[in-house]
């Protein structure tokens, strides 16, 4: 659905859609731009928009990822990470499903709504948190 500020303010919307995530019904939530001039009711959405912001989990622990079309036209994912994450291992906090991140890169909805509403705003992830380059080269062509 549209975020609309004629119902409640707009970080208030994204906090309860956020805190409504249990890890069963609702295990995920997506924020992306919708294409200029197009009505919801005519987005391709299997035509994914290169810019997007995600989560999976709960609304007591999720990961947040970002994807983002860097200067060069590359487009790349990230999981978004609280300052000061050690990122030595292997990701080991399971979320939802097989998707594990580090204990760093684990929100809760107030805090992750806090970020959401900053990339609904700017378009970025805000100061200071830290962004891990998701790699899937390694899926490409399956």
């Amino acid at each position: 659905m549209y975020l609309v500020d004629s119902i409640r303010p707009y970080r208030d919307q994204i906090r309860h859609g956020l805190g409504l995530l249990d890890g069963n019904k609702y295990w995920s939530y997506s924020l992306w731009k919708a294409p200029e001039g197009v009505a919801f009711d005519d987005i391709d959405f299997s035509a994914p928009e290169p810019r997007f912001m995600q989560s999976a989990g709960t609304g007591a622990a999720l990961a947040i990822e970002v994807r983002f079309v860097e200067a060069e036209g590359a487009e790349r994912q990230y999981c978004v990470g609280h300052p000061g994450t050690d990122y030595s291992g292997e990701p080991s906090v399971p979320i939802f499903n097989e998707v594990k991140v580090h204990p760093g890169e684990v929100f809760d909805a107030d805090e992750a709504a806090d970020i959401y509403y900053q990339y609904f705003l700017t378009g970025r992830v805000p100061e200071p948190y830290l962004l891990r380059w998701l790699d899937f080269s390694a899926y490409e062509g399956d």
